[in-house]
């Protein structure tokens, strides 16, 4: 009778946290539009929200500007994800603000980094998530 302990372990351990991209890719988008105006609205999974005020994710990245030292860029799960490439559409992509800048590294360069979600509920962009705060850990 010793699997009744282990079903009663298993029932009360907390849930494997969710891959962020996956939760960013499931955000759902429905866009409406009239004669005169156009407007998206944003289904943000609960999961995600919940991983807002202690943000982690690994990715690649992409840089928005040639500088020495960068304080923004975007991350993708995958390099063929670059939306600069053009060569395989554009696949999720994640804004990301640092707390301070760091240097500048080659494109595709595998990261992970801490920072601040922020959920952006304007109805003018597909922009549905954001990262500001970000600092290297990986």
């Amino acid at each position: 009778m010793r699997t009744l302990p282990l079903i009663a372990l298993l029932a009360t351990a907390p849930p494997a946290l969710a891959n962020p991209w996956n939760l960013i890719e499931a955000i759902e988008y429905k866009e409406t539009e009239t004669e005169t105006s156009w407007s998206v609205a944003k289904i943000i999974p609960d999961d995600l929200r919940a991983m807002a005020d202690s943000f982690e994710i690994t990715g690649y990245y992409v840089p928005v500007e040639a500088q020495a030292y960068v304080s923004s860029f975007l991350l993708v799960p995958d390099p063929a994800d670059c939306p600069f490439c053009g060569e395989n559409g554009y696949g999720p992509s994640l804004e990301v603000k640092m707390k301070r800048a760091v240097p500048d590294m080659p494109e595709a360069t595998k990261i992970t980094l801490r920072g601040t979600l922020h959920i952006d509920n304007s109805p003018e962009t597909y922009r549905a998530v954001y990262v500001t705060e970000g600092v290297l850990i990986d």
